[in-house]
């Protein structure tokens, strides 16, 4: 709860000064002629959305108590807000390569004195957010939504000195054709962000192992009582969510024993591998033996 609530407060802070660079960058883009500018705001934009559906879905989460039709409540709208922010993206970083590929063949006169002034403030602006993503370290480990909102930032800020750096080379230099480089640099920048996103929300989606399983398997075996750990499924709800299944084959004989195992297993896999909760079937040598383990799907 706390880290989500944490999360929500950087997001905010975040969302509001990002609001005030994309209408800089805006305006300031379409009154100077600078594709570059233009084409950060958009990325600014994108930033915005994404985090704007970031924290409305863990607003959800929150609020939202799991129930019977949903066990775990929504904390899989994280995951999908994580997709869209990379899908998002992709479709700027696709628009701006087209933009800057029509400005390079034929480009335009920048009035650079106001549009380098927009670009500092950019800048300026970005440093400041990254500073509030610095001080929330843990979430930037832990949540893949603040983890590709900070990316975001990040990105942002190469774009930033990118914009500032071009435009100030074309007051020097007089080449206008140096802004759609310039954005077109930007576009692969955002691509790569959005690459990142996708891969990390995708791995969650299709329940890959947050875990080595094999060293979980051999830390549970280090317990007294257990002969053997298998059938383990672990899967990610969220970033803040691990769960699992598994299946302990135990030595002991009565029902005490064997409770007591099973809460010793439980105590281990959330203290020592973060793994919220985990249902676990206990079963003789000779019931393993019995039937197969399998988790093949014929179609």
């Amino acid at each position: 709860m706390n880290a989500h609530l944490n999360s929500r407060k950087t997001l905010i802070i975040a969302a509001l000064l990002l609001g005030v660079t994309f209408f800089a960058e805006l305006f300031g883009g379409i009154i100077f002629g600078s594709l570059s500018l233009l084409s950060d705001s958009f990325h600014v934009l994108s930033d915005l959305t994404s985090i704007l559906v970031v924290f409305a879905s863990l607003t959800l989460a929150v609020r939202k108590r799991p129930t019977q039709q949903m066990a775990f409540g929504y904390h899989r709208l994280e995951v999908i807000s994580a997709l869209f922010n990379g899908l998002l993206l992709s479709v700027v970083a696709a628009f701006i390569l087209i933009e800057a590929w029509k400005r390079y063949q034929n480009p335009l006169e920048i009035q650079t004195t106001g549009a380098l002034t927009v670009g500092i403030i950019g800048l300026i602006v970005n440093i400041i957010i990254a500073a509030f993503f610095q001080r929330s370290t843990d979430d930037i480990k832990k949540d893949v939504n603040i983890q590709s909102a900070y990316y975001h930032i990040i990105g942002d800020i190469l774009a930033s000195v990118s914009v500032v750096v071009g435009i100030t080379a074309i007051k020097i230099f007089d080449q206008p054709a140096i802004d759609p480089i310039v954005a077109a640099f930007i576009s692969i920048i955002i691509l790569t962000s959005a690459g990142r996103v996708l891969y990390k929300s995708s791995e969650i989606l299709l329940h890959k192992s947050p875990q080595d399983i094999d060293r979980v398997c051999e830390r549970v075996l280090k317990v007294q009582g257990v002969e053997d750990f298998i059938d383990v499924r672990l899967w990610q709800v969220c970033s803040h969510l691990t769960v699992g299944t598994a299946h302990v084959v135990v030595s002991v004989q009565t029902i005490q024993e064997t409770e007591r195992i099973k809460q010793k297993i439980k105590s281990i896999i959330r203290e020592e591998f973060d793994i919220r909760d985990i249902t676990l079937e206990c079963e003789t040598p000779d019931m393993s033996n019995q039937h197969h383990h399998s988790f093949q799907h014929e179609h």
